[in-house]
């Protein structure tokens, strides 16, 4: 199995950073091939040009475009691991997805509409909230980012979301309750990815 971690946070001592590392050890236990795009790290240019829309039209792909979309042709399951900043995704991630998810690569425009190009490939979403789960919840809050990116963006794109967990008010539990989480997405990885 070949997995894609896709993770969005500037802060390496973040809990975000340790559900990256969790993810990695699980999954290379598994004995699953990992590669991780860590977008700030890599300093990403999230930024759509329009010299970018030129050179898609072109089939001129940039070479830094061509490198993400090569690392996601590789994978079978793609993971992205994100906090979220007002109620969404960090611009970054969003500008990743903007670029490298690009028409002719992850999607294409027919009579019928719309077609994913990514058929066949799965997603698991992990986003952390500052905000506790039952403030979310009461304004309605948590199915809003669901549909964004499992629908509007995922599934465009013919990828299968199969598990959106959200792990919510990181800043205000304890020690013990984030420990509690990354045991949770040990399980997540086990059920999902069972050993042969």
């Amino acid at each position: 199995m070949k997995s894609l971690i896709i993770y969005a946070h500037p802060n390496t001592k973040s809990f975000n950073a340790a559900i990256k590392e969790t993810l990695v050890n699980e999954l290379t236990i598994l004995g699953h091939e990992v590669r991780v795009r860590d977008l700030y790290e890599m300093d990403f240019n999230p930024i759509l040009h329009a010299d970018d829309f030129t050179q898609f039209f072109q089939n001129q792909i940039p070479e830094d475009i061509k490198n993400e979309q090569n690392h996601i042709e590789w994978a079978d399951t793609l993971f992205f691991v994100y906090p979220t900043w007002w109620i969404n995704m960090p611009a970054m991630l969003k500008g990743y997805i903007d670029r490298v998810f690009s028409n002719g690569f992850a999607f294409r425009y027919t009579e019928q509409g719309a077609e994913g190009l990514l058929k066949g490939k799965k997603a698991i979403v992990i986003q952390t909230t500052g905000t506790p789960e039952h403030i979310l919840s009461a304004s309605n809050l948590i199915s809003p980012m669901e549909i964004a990116m499992d629908i509007g963006t995922l599934a465009f794109c013919g990828i299968d979301t199969i598990e959106h967990r959200f792990f919510t008010g990181v800043p205000v539990i304890s020690n013990e309750e984030r420990q509690s989480m990354l045991e949770e997405l040990k399980h997540l990885v086990k059920n999902r990815f069972p050993a042969s």
